[in-house]
């Protein structure tokens, strides 16, 4: 009679997406929980509830009361008074500073991005990688009234945006194909809808010189991007120019706005 081995059970086992680290000793599971259900916030749904974090995260209930405890009392969290639920705290903001701090190409860029989207109407960003996103660590809104979210610590698809594709150019090629694979085994909706975008940008950047995002995330934004290499810290970066509510025009963005984008970063280079 054989013994089956016994999948490890909900209060054991490592989160979604991190199914690498199961069984591994150094990984402290418990630490990645609580981090994980820090990022279940986001704009859209700023305040959450225990269940809906259980929900979530596919844990036990009590196993989140105590995470939800616990980053309260860190004051990585804070209680609504009259829902209930939780919203994240001022002690995130507090880590996320000394970051962009160490990022200094920021003060370097900024005056240089002002004036590209004071030029081009476009709307100015430089970003790095979060897993299978790209959030922005310097932004310039080229006006205040557009509707998609677009700032300091804002993050979009890596797959579906020019950015996210230029951010690839600045990887070398090793680490590019083992990005790509990445996002092939886990994060499969977002390659079956943008992978073959990824790869024709991949493909065609040798002779653009940039990439290129039009209406694939939103269907009145187009965009177009160039790496920046690796800026500070080693980090790869890419730089981005977006314009919302403008015909969608191709030949505009590779002829007259990436010779742009790509004087602006090698000023930063």
């Amino acid at each position: 009679m054989t013994n089956k081995i016994k999948s490890p059970s909900p209060a054991h086992r490592v989160p979604s997406g991190m199914a690498e680290h199961a069984g591994d000793r150094q990984f402290a599971t418990t630490l990645a929980r609580g981090m994980e259900l820090l990022r279940c916030f986001t704009p859209e749904e700023p305040v959450l509830g225990n269940r809906e974090l259980a929900r979530r995260l596919q844990l036990p209930a009590a196993t989140v009361s105590r995470l939800t405890y616990t980053l309260v009392a860190m004051g990585y969290l804070a209680q609504d008074e009259h829902q209930g639920k939780y919203r994240l705290g001022s002690a995130v903001l507090s880590l996320g500073y000394p970051l962009l701090e160490l990022f200094n190409v920021r003060r370097r860029a900024r005056p240089l991005m002002l004036e590209l989207s004071r030029i081009s109407g476009g709307s100015v960003s430089i970003g790095v990688r979060d897993r299978f996103n790209i959030v922005y660590i310097e932004a310039i809104r080229s006006d205040n009234k557009r509707i998609y979210p677009l700032d300091v610590g804002t993050s979009h698809s890596l797959a579906g945006t020019a950015i996210g594709r230029a951010y690839l150019m600045s990887c070398s090629p090793p680490e590019r194909e083992a990005l790509l694979n990445q996002m092939r085994l886990k994060a499969p909706q977002e390659w079956a809808r943008f992978g073959t975008e990824v790869m024709r940008n991949v493909a065609q950047y040798p002779r653009n010189g940039c990439c290129l995002s039009v209406g694939e995330v939103y269907p009145d934004v187009q965009a177009v991007a160039v790496p920046l290499g690796r800026i500070d810290q080693g980090e790869p970066a890419a730089l981005n120019c977006s314009f919302q509510g403008r015909a969608p025009n191709r030949a505009w963005l590779i002829g007259e706005i990436a010779p742009q984008l790509q004087t602006l970063a090698r000023q930063l280079m």
